[in-house]
């Protein structure tokens, strides 16, 4: 059977991070087709804080830290382009965020994450270590409980769901096809380079994007390639709407647009991919959030929900060539890294090259037996 579309470049993921690299894709002028799934598929486009976060980022992995203030930096820029092009205002802020911790034992091993960060940078790195005195005098409803916290003039937030809305439609502009509902079941190396077999249709592709997440861990075995993804669940509790009671962005509570607050969080590791919630974690958070801020105790919770992060073992992305023409694109900070995705990873697929400040995020870097790159012929 002939396939049924042709194009430059298929982009299998219908998420943030696979839409970032798509649109970078066409402003370069290429010809794009993203692969999405069905409306069913675990998202975690769908299910975040929308945090673009800088502290705390490449304990595990040096390059991970100038690689994200790299994308908080430009975040601006790419903010002002989505609200010209589509009309759509992502509500980005970058006042500078705190990481509460209730305890001094947390309080000591956040101190030592954030100085093993700092040390990976050359040059200037910012951040703070407060006491609860410190962090009261920047926001005095933090309660008296709280051992301390870190504070990083360079993050900030956005509205996730506006984000990828946003990504949706500038990519409809600029003239991207979409297929929906249209899962990957095979990947065929050919000499022109792949076809791709999905639910409905048959595509020709001469790149890929390997960009669907959790997925990405089955998209690579169809390749040959061992794609070190897991889910890691986190439950977030979101309260009724309150006034704004603070300007500066935490991450374990945030304001949002609509007036409603969400706290989180967890890091459940052995969750396995169900998103459900449940009693013990969401009691947990709201007792932390309870502590954090007291005012929480007369504001009623909404809803709740859980959503599956995509970690790799060192919590960092990865980008890697894992096939002649196929390019993996895998993290669990898609807001964060939305600007560089567009810019630097969509230009890394349209040349080919992996520039020098990629060259860290390789699989290689984990040890394993992978398969070097022209491992899969036609």
């Amino acid at each position: 059977m002939p396939p049924r579309y042709e194009t430059e470049i298929a982009v299998i993921g219908g998420g943030t991070v696979a839409l970032s690299v798509a649109v970078g894709l066409l402003r370069l002028g290429r010809k794009v087709t993203v692969i999405d799934e069905h409306d069913g598929a675990i998202r975690a486009s769908r299910g975040n804080f929308g945090l673009v976060w800088v502290q705390g980022k490449g304990d595990m992995l040096p390059a991970y830290t100038p690689w994200s203030m790299a994308a908080v930096e430009i975040w601006p820029d790419l903010a002002e382009w989505l609200q010209d092009f589509t009309g759509i205002d992502v509500a980005l802020e970058q006042p500078g965020g705190l990481y509460l911790c209730r305890s001094e034992a947390d309080l000591a091993a956040r101190a030592k994450k954030m100085a093993t960060v700092a040390g990976h940078v050359k040059g200037a790195y910012s951040y703070s270590m407060l006491d609860n005195r410190q962090l009261r005098e920047v926001v005095p409803q933090i309660g008296p409980e709280v051992a301390g916290g870190s504070y990083s003039p360079y993050d900030g937030q956005a509205d996730p769901l506006r984000l990828f809305h946003a990504l949706h439609r500038a990519y409809a502009k600029l003239g991207g096809r979409y297929l929906p509902g249209a899962g990957v079941q095979r990947i065929e190396a050919t000499a022109r380079g792949y076809i791709l077999e999905t639910t409905h249709d048959r595509i020709s592709a001469e790149r890929i994007v390997l960009a669907g997440g959790l997925g990405n861990a089955a998209l690579g075995r169809m390749l040959g390639v061992d794609i070190p993804v897991t889910p890691v669940r986190g439950q977030i509790l979101v309260t009724e709407r309150v006034p704004k009671v603070f300007h500066t962005v935490m991450e374990q509570a945030r304001h949002m647009p609509d007036g409603t607050m969400i706290i989180g969080g967890s890091w459940e590791e052995d969750s396995g991919h169900d998103t459900a919630t449940s009693h013990a974690v969401t009691r947990r958070i709201a007792s932390d959030a309870m502590a954090f801020f007291p005012f929480l105790k007369e504001v009623n919770i909404v809803r709740s929900w859980g959503a599956l992060r995509i970690i790799s073992p060192d919590a960092s992305p990865i980008y890697d060539e894992v096939a002649p023409s196929a390019f993996l694109v895998t993290c669990h900070s898609g807001i964060s890294l939305a600007a560089v995705h567009l810019e630097t990873v969509a230009d890394w697929v349209h040349k080919g090259a992996i520039p020098a400040d990629m060259a860290d995020f390789g699989l290689a870097r984990f040890r394993r037996d992978v398969p070097q790159q022209g491992a899969i012929t036609p």
